[in-house]
């Protein structure tokens, strides 16, 4: 492969690019064949995996700890929904909006914001580069509550996904567009016609079919034509209590005597026998035998039956009569099913288109010039910095890559949730994101990706664990995360290169021992 790259410098970009295809086209069939709630957490796995890319260039490549992906995750996420639902067309193009602009619009605003932090971070190390990223993962998500006219508060903003061609807005937000299918924007009040000066008021035309009363002003109206206290109902006029009949008017001790004439005999009344009992009712042998109708229905009937049902509708014609579905024409369930797109299988697609199109940048990235840049900063920032790389510059790149990759998971992220807010992007996200790289690998995009799954896995397998076992839910809400912290440190002592870099390692002793034992 090398070889061929060296013979060929476009051949890496192709491989990268069929990779990333075959993934795609892979994971896209998958989607189409799973239950929507597997759909679902396809779609977030991707998610995790896209921002995971991110953490492996900044953590893995660039050796800069971060603890804030969560909040640059939260940028990228506001900034589609701001873009989405107040943004019709596309500026200066004048195009019609859609989700792929706002995350084109997501990723600069986490470029930009990735290019300010780094700025910063370039001139710190250690802990003290962990200490601004955690102040940036508590800060920037709490910015909601102080903007709650803009950013929702602590509600957040709902969205609509997928939302309609244009933007979530049509040209007509009146009570009539409204009816026939036209969205309101989110966080506003629809917009109503307003109603004519006269409405209400009776014109002549109107009143004149009820009568010329109705005509005059009521100003106008005469002591004589108001009604007065006599003209309305008092007490007098309602039936009191003594006026109902009670149980007395129709009942003695005796029974019905006071009211019915004579005694009903009691021979008269029904008794048991009067009823069905089970030997009363047809079963099936009353009408079939092992031969078919012919017990119960003669020669002519079944004739007439057999006809009947040769001559039946074009619809039915050759079609197993024991098959109550067979006269069913379900060409238009089948349309339907196949338009009916679910819509975790919807996000689940945008998730992995995303996913594959940001790995594809990052192994272009990595394993180019600019990967062994990082590298070469990561081991050595004076060596560097004597070779002519910039390590400041080196660090803010890797910062505006990795924030790239987070704002469009952030993006992704609010689409699946249909929602953004102050509680989706806590800190809680910005450590599993980190436990997730730690776990799988941090200098391999396959341990991002087995990180991610993981993280999507493990909370889900604690739930059925735990309805298994009649756990309580404290323990089952914060087992999750003690198992993440006890992974977290076997993984450091045994494997500190994560689940990746422990195959690894286990595949390099083998080989040694392999070829140690093969040598004279």
């Amino acid at each position: 492969m090398e070889a061929l790259v060296q013979r060929f410098p476009g051949a890496r970009l192709g491989v990268n690019a069929v990779t990333a295809l075959v993934i795609w086209g892979l994971l896209t069939w998958v989607n189409q064949v799973i239950e929507p709630l597997m759909s679902y957490y396809l779609a977030t796995a991707a998610m995790y995996a896209t921002a995971m890319f991110g953490m492996t260039i900044l953590l893995g490549l660039s050796g800069q700890v971060s603890l804030g992906n969560g909040a640059l995750m939260a940028v990228g996420g506001y900034i589609f929904a701001l873009t989405s639902m107040n943004w019709q067309t596309v500026p200066i193009l004048g195009t019609p909006w859609n989700a792929v602009w706002s995350m084109v619009f997501a990723g600069f605003g986490g470029v930009v914001f990735g290019a300010a932090i780094g700025g910063i971070a370039a001139r710190l190390r250690g802990p003290y580069l962990a200490g601004l990223t955690l102040g940036i993962a508590v800060g920037v998500p709490a910015i909601a509550n102080r903007f709650p006219e803009l950013l929702g508060g602590e509600n957040g903003l709902m969205l609509q996904v997928p939302y309609p061609a244009g933007g979530y807005v049509s040209g007509d937000t009146s009570v009539e567009a409204v009816d026939d299918g036209g969205e309101v924007p989110l966080g506003e009040e629809p917009v109503y016609e307003e109603l004519p000066d006269d409405f209400g008021d009776f014109d002549e035309e109107f009143t004149d079919e009820f009568g010329d009363e109705l005509d005059s002003d009521p100003g106008d109206l005469s002591d004589e034509d108001l009604l007065t206290e006599d003209d309305l109902l008092s007490e007098d006029d309602f039936l009191s209590d003594d006026d109902f009949l009670t149980d007395e008017d129709f009942t003695t001790e005796d029974g019905f005597e006071a009211g019915i004439d004579e005694e009903i005999p009691e021979e008269d009344l029904l008794s048991e026998d009067d009823f069905l009992s089970d030997d009363d009712f047809l079963t099936d042998e009353d009408f079939t035998t092992e031969d078919g109708f012919e017990a119960d229905i003669d020669s002519d009937a079944g004739a007439d039956l057999d006809a009947g049902l040769d001559g039946g509708s074009e619809a039915s014609e050759g079609a197993d009569i024991t098959d109550p579905a067979a006269d069913l024409d379900l060409a238009g369930v089948d349309a339907g099913l196949d338009a009916g797109f679910a819509i975790e299988q919807w996000q689940a697609s945008m998730a992995i288109a995303v996913a594959c199109v940001v790995g594809f940048i990052a192994l272009n990235l990595v394993r180019g010039r600019q990967g062994r840049v990082w590298q070469a900063v990561r081991d050595d920032p004076i060596a560097a910095a004597v070779s002519g790389i910039s390590p400041a510059g080196s660090k803010i790149s890797a910062f505006v890559v990795s924030s790239l990759f987070a704002a469009l998971a952030g993006a992704v992220f609010a689409q699946i949730l249909t929602y953004v807010g102050p509680g989706a992007f806590t800190l809680g996200l910005s450590l599993s994101l980190l436990v997730g790289i730690v776990l799988g690998g941090r200098n391999s995009f396959i341990g991002a990706i087995i990180g991610a799954v993981i993280l999507v896995w493990l909370p889900e397998f604690v739930l059925d664990v735990s309805a298994d076992r009649g756990w309580q839910d404290q323990i089952t809400n914060n087992a999750p995360n003690f198992i993440y912290g006890l992974l977290v440190v076997l993984v450091v002592l045994a494997a500190p290169g994560g689940i990746v870099g422990g195959i690894q390692s286990l595949a390099g002793r083998l080989r040694g021992q392999a070829k140690s034992s093969s040598s004279p």
